[in-house]
């Protein structure tokens, strides 16, 4: 498929290519930087502490906090995401659970000649933290719907002459029209409804106000792992800074299966048309770079005051993608009835995507070098997320606008405390309150997502003996959200309610030198 071409398909109105786009642009730019077992008991507020890898995806200047060499690997022993949908009253409950290595590092601390003063160290760190995963499964449905995905099909094909639907020997239609529109052509689900005029009006065979029943199945798999080296400075152990270069890999894969059939429920005819399916398949490889900067002051021994700003990501995508459909009717005509089925050709394509820039300050306060309380404000405009230079000249004008419009700065807040009751044993608790990065209202309607809520709750045992520490921590993330499998012009089509639980269980284990 010609890329300019796959732009055309994403720009019509309603096209769910459109908004697969702008609703991955929160997925790739919502980070979780619980990549250690620590950093992930006290809530991810480590801005102000350092001295834990995982802080160098926060504050750079962590590093600077080491006096010894460390080697540290973080596995996720448990990560089992479930999910319940909730959609014309029906629910239904998912479940996913993968095995996988959340962070590997290296920091060598390099004390400057034995120096008590001026500057004290410069430390170096490598290695990488998952800051993200994606695998999810899920399934949403309804036994008496009052509007079809067909009518969404329809409408996102007026304006096209119906023989631009039909393949010759000369002319490909999916280099010409939008993909959904081929398929639902061929399997008969749609139909021109003025041939004898411009051609270019459609409609299904469905009865007014008739019902159909509805499944999606989603499976998602992928993650964001980012590669660091981290340069800190110490100076006169009151002030420490540091600078990452962040290398982002990001891998995200979905397939979703959505079927209709004709619903009987009533005891009529007009549920006996059958049913159809349509399937979509998508791949996206992404390489992106970052750089973070921050700063660590102690005023006094007990307090430290920790700031940070990191660049956007700028990621290069590289994406593939394809489609089919399958009907099996009865009652429609002579022509439609019978199974029928349509693939598309395996597109691809290439485009540039950032995140927005973060902001995060902290504190962290000390009691008697047995406990510590620490607290993270972060601060995120993800109306500034963009997509850009789409190969063949796209230029996401829609997508960009349509992120401007749906989602807003967010501000999170992030509260851990440790507690020594023996000085080899420490005990650890933190929450997330997650900001919510949507409008409460997007084109005059209020959207659903001015409901969306995402916390964490945490709680963490950590062991130290000599040059060996051991951390364990449970993690249970708690996240609400709204997301529509399709959207029809003048209808109010209900969203799909998401409600995700994520049970984590992680294990550190780090040896210093």
């Amino acid at each position: 498929m010609k890329p300019y071409l796959f732009i055309f398909a994403m720009i019509l109105l309603g096209s769910s290519v459109s908004a697969q786009y702008v609703d991955n642009a929160l997925l790739f730019s919502q980070q979780n930087y619980g990549s250690t077992a620590r950093l992930k008991a006290m809530g991810n507020a480590f801005g102000a502490l350092g001295g834990d890898f995982g802080a160098l995806s926060i504050n750079p200047a962590g590093v600077a906090i080491y006096q010894r060499t460390e080697l540290s690997t973080t596995m996720g022993l448990l990560n089992l995401n479930s999910t319940e949908s909730t959609y014309q009253g029906s629910s239904f409950k998912e479940e996913n659970n993968n095995f996988n290595f959340k962070n590997f590092g290296y920091v060598s601390a390099l004390p400057a000649s034995g120096k008590t003063s001026g500057l004290v160290s410069l430390n170096f760190g490598l290695g990488y933290n998952r800051l993200a995963n994606f695998n999810q499964n899920t399934a949403v449905g309804s036994n008496s719907s009052p509007y079809s995905r067909m009518d969404a099909f329809a409408q996102n094909t007026n304006g096209i002459n119906y023989n631009n639907l039909v393949t010759t020997d000369g002319y490909d239609p999916y280099n010409s029209v939008p993909w959904e529109s081929k398929l639902a052509w061929e399997t008969y689900l749609i139909d021109v409804s003025n041939p004898t005029g411009p051609g270019n009006q459609y409609t299904t065979f469905l009865l007014e106000n008739e019902t159909v029943q509805q499944l999606q199945t989603s499976s998602q798999e992928g993650f964001i792992n980012e590669y660091v080296a981290t340069l800190g400075a110490n100076f006169n152990h009151r002030l420490y800074l540091g600078m990452t270069l962040g290398m982002q890999d990001l891998f995200f894969d979905e397939a979703k299966l959505y079927s209709e059939n004709g619903d009987n429920s009533l005891g009529s005819n007009a549920g006996s048309w059958g049913n159809y399916n349509y399937t979509n398949y998508s791949r996206s490889n992404g390489f992106g770079y970052n750089f973070k900067f921050g700063a660590i002051f102690r005023p006094v021994p007990v307090l430290r005051l920790g700031v940070a700003i990191h660049t956007p990501t700028y990621f290069k995508f590289n994406e593939s993608y394809s489609s089919s459909m399958s009907s099996d009717l009865s009652g429609i005509s002579d022509d439609a009835d019978g199974k029928h089925s349509e693939s598309s050709p395996v597109g691809t394509y290439k485009y540039n995507f950032h995140t927005p820039m973060h902001v995060i300050g902290s504190i962290a306060y000390q009691v008697a070098k047995k406990a510590l309380i620490s607290v993270d404000y972060e601060f995120v405009d993800y109306g500034a997320m963009k997509y850009s230079n789409g190969l063949g000249g796209g230029t996401f004008n829609t997508e960009n606008g349509e992120i401007e419009t749906i989602y807003k700065a967010a501000h999170t807040l992030r509260v851990g405390a440790e507690y020594k009751p023996v000085s080899a044993v420490s005990l650890r608790g933190g929450v997330e309150f997650i900001g919510n990065p949507y409008q409460s209202s997007a084109y005059g309607l209020s959207q659903p997502n001015a409901d969306y809520k995402y916390r964490t709750y945490n709680g963490g045992i950590g062991y130290r003996h000599g040059n060996f520490s051991l951390d364990v921590t449970f993690s249970l993330g708690d996240r609400t959200n709204f997301l529509y499998m399709y959207q029809v012009e003048g209808v109010n089509v209900d969203p799909v309610k998401y409600q995700s639980m994520n049970h984590e269980l992680l294990l550190t284990l780090a040896i210093r030198m």
